[in-house]
């Protein structure tokens, strides 16, 4: 009687133990494919591709790859003696102009005075156009000095704002020609993530949400805000979408996906520069409050663990 009542204890605890099991893998799957989250995430910021308007020999460099700078600190600088000379040329144009400006303008002057009594109609006339076309070439000399003035002043090349030095690609007695990318700029305290999450979990996704960031290769949870979600999205395999909308590929041709929507996420605190743009991190969308991961349930844990290992 006794061995049959084990037996019968053994089996009701084997079936319990294994509804739970069911009922417990059954919730995180649910919670896995349902829940608000994404892999497929990353740290993004404004970056400036800095490009010089002005072409020649590039005679400093100010900065090392990588290097923090402030606004207005000199990158690097180009071929300033040559746009020197552009001015001062500029400026004896500008001066002789204004001189034979002021000869014909007395010129004309004195025929006008003397008027028709003491010359022809037509001389009148003769002065009083060449005064106007020395005046139009006086004024076209000045604003070739304020395009020379404005070359001279961008031969320095200045960082727009605050930021990391990056991918930089000039050295001194280097060609540089006008608009080609010399450096990016990364901007100080620009940071965001942009969270690729599919069109099935946008229902959990709202502006304002918390959100839990997870680096790639990180333990640390940094926490943020859902700004805004895309309103549209495209793909390159389409001839018919809008352009300019942000483009975001299938990763598998074969099958039918679910297409990813960009989200953006602000970023409570800026860490510097200790995660780059690009770099990729985990995403949790957790609702309109914070929630610690000390106060979720049994099964979103082990969805967690499955989000690490899946």
């Amino acid at each position: 009687m006794k061995t049959l009542t084990r037996k019968i204890s053994r089996t009701a605890i084997t079936l319990v133990l294994v509804v739970l099991a069911f009922t417990a893998i059954f919730h995180a799957w649910v919670y896995y494919t349902q829940s608000p989250w994404t892999r497929d995430a990353r740290f993004s910021a404004d970056v400036v591709a800095i490009a010089p308007d002005v072409a020649g020999l590039i005679t400093q460099v100010d900065v090392k790859d990588n290097q923090l700078v402030k606004k207005d600190q000199v990158l690097f600088t180009i071929d300033q003696p040559r746009y020197q000379k552009a001015v001062e040329e500029a400026d004896a144009d500008v001066a002789y102009y204004k001189a034979l400006a002021s000869e014909k303008r007395r010129e004309a002057g004195r025929r006008n005075q003397l008027g028709v009594q003491a010359m022809s109609r037509e001389e009148i006339d003769q002065a009083n156009n060449i005064l106007q076309t020395v005046e139009h070439q006086l004024a076209k000399a000045e604003a070739t000095r304020d395009l020379a003035k404005l070359d001279l002043e961008r031969t320095v090349i200045r960082a727009p704002a605050d930021g990391w030095v990056t991918n930089l690609n000039v050295y001194s007695g280097e060609f540089i020609t006008r608009g080609s990318t010399a450096v990016a700029l990364v901007k100080h305290n620009t940071f965001y993530i942009q969270a690729y999450l599919e069109e099935t979990k946008l229902e959990g996704v709202r502006p304002g949400y918390r959100a839990e960031i997870t680096p790639l290769g990180s333990n640390k949870v940094i926490k943020g805000t859902v700004d805004s979600i895309a309103a549209g999205v495209t793909n390159a395999s389409s001839s018919n979408d809008a352009k300019g909308m942000a483009t975001v590929d299938s990763n598998l041709e074969w099958v039918r996906l679910a297409q990813r929507v960009p989200v953006r996420i602000r970023l409570d605190r800026q860490d510097e520069n200790l995660w780059p743009a690009g770099t990729t991190a985990t995403v949790v969308i957790t609702g309109a409050q914070d929630r610690d991961v000390r106060q979720m349930t049994f099964f979103q844990k082990l969805a967690l663990r499955l989000r690490e290992f899946g």
